[in-house]
C-alpha cells in the first residue's frame, strides 16, 4: 500500500544500460492496514530494482519489456503482483482476499521534466478479478544538485469485479462481523497526490522519502468496510535508503 509508483520510478534522465543495473533499497513505511481502513500499520520495505537494455524489474510495475520505444515513448508487456486484503481490526472475521499475479501492459511518456506513467492489468491467479488501470503524472526537478523531487497526481480505476473482490460484504461475513451486507455494483476510482524527495549522498547512495494522499470514490467508498468502519481518505508514507550498483 505504500506510494510505490513515486518511490520506484527513477529519474527521467536515466540511461539504458547494456549490462545489468541493479538498485537495492531498505526502509520503513506507514500505510492503511487494508485498502479503505482507518487504522494504520508500519512495515519494512526491502526492494530491488534492476534493468538491462529493454528489460526492467520494478517493485511496483513488476517485470516489463520495452517492446516499442522511442526517445519519449515506451510501451510493452508486463507481469506484476497486486495485493489482496489481509483482514484485521473490524474485518478479522472476514475471509482473506489473496493477492494475484497480473498480466498486462505498461507505458510511459517523458518530455523534459514531465513524465506520464500508466498500466493496465488483469489477474491470472488469486482472488482478484476484472481489470485495473492506473495512471500517474509527475513533474521532476532539482532543488539543489543533491536534492531531487518528483510530484504529481495519480488515478486508479478498477472494474466492478475487482471492486467486488475487495469491497463486497457477504451475508456470512456480515453475520460474523456485525457489518451490513454490501455488494459493489459498479467500478471504483482512487485519486491520489504523490510526492518524493531524494537526497543524493553520493552518486550511488541516496535517501528517499515518499508521501501520498489518496481518496476512494464510487462503490468502494460506499462499502460498509469503508463507510462504517473505515475511511475513504488514505495516507501513505515511507523512508528508504537506496544503493545503485
Amino acid at each position: 500500500m505504500l506510494a510505490g509508483p513515486v518511490l520506484a520510478a527513477t529519474d527521467s534522465q536515466q540511461t539504458e544500460p547494456s549490462e545489468w543495473s541493479v538498485g537495492l533499497g531498505v526502509g520503513g513505511g506507514w500505510s492503511p492496514e487494508y485498502l479503505g481502513a482507518d487504522t494504520y500499520k508500519a512495515e519494512g520495505l526491502p526492494w530491488i530494482q534492476a534493468r538491462k537494455g529493454q528489460l526492467s524489474i520494478n517493485p511496483v510495475t513488476g517485470i516489463s519489456y520495452d517492446f516499442l520505444k522511442s526517445e519519449r515513448w515506451k510501451l510493452g508487456p508486463a507481469l506484476s503482483y497486486a495485493r489482496g486484503r489481509e483482514n484485521s481490526g473490524a474485518l478479522t472475521q472476514f475471509e482473506d482476499v489473496h493477492g494475484s499475479l497480473l498480466a498486462g501492459a505498461i507505458a510511459s511518456w517523458t518530455s523534459g521534466q514531465w513524465q506520464i506513467n500508466g498500466d493496465i492489468a488483469a489477474p491470472v491467479s488469486g482472488d482478484l478479478d476484472g481489470v485495473r488501470v492506473r495512471g500517474y503524472l509527475r513533474f521532476c526537478g532539482k532543488i539543489t544538485n543533491r536534492l531531487l523531487y518528483a510530484a504529481g497526481p495519480g488515478v486508479s480505476w478498477a472494474s466492478n469485479r475487482w471492486s467486488r473482490a475487495l469491497f463486497d460484504v457477504s451475508i456470512e461475513d456480515a453475520a460474523r462481523s456485525g457489518l451490513r451486507p454490501y455488494r459493489a455494483e459498479g467500478e471504483y476510482v482512487q485519486g491520489s497526490m504523490n510526492g518524493r524527495l531524494t537526497f543524493l549522498v553520493t552518486r550511488k547512495f541516496s535517501v528517499s522519502t515518499v508521501a501520498q494522499y489518496s481518496r476512494l470514490f464510487g462503490d468502494a467508498a460506499d462499502s460498509s468496510i469503508v463507510e462504517d468502519v473505515g475511511d475513504a481518505n488514505q495516507w501513505h508514507g515511507s523512508l528508504a535508503i537506496n544503493y545503485q550498483f
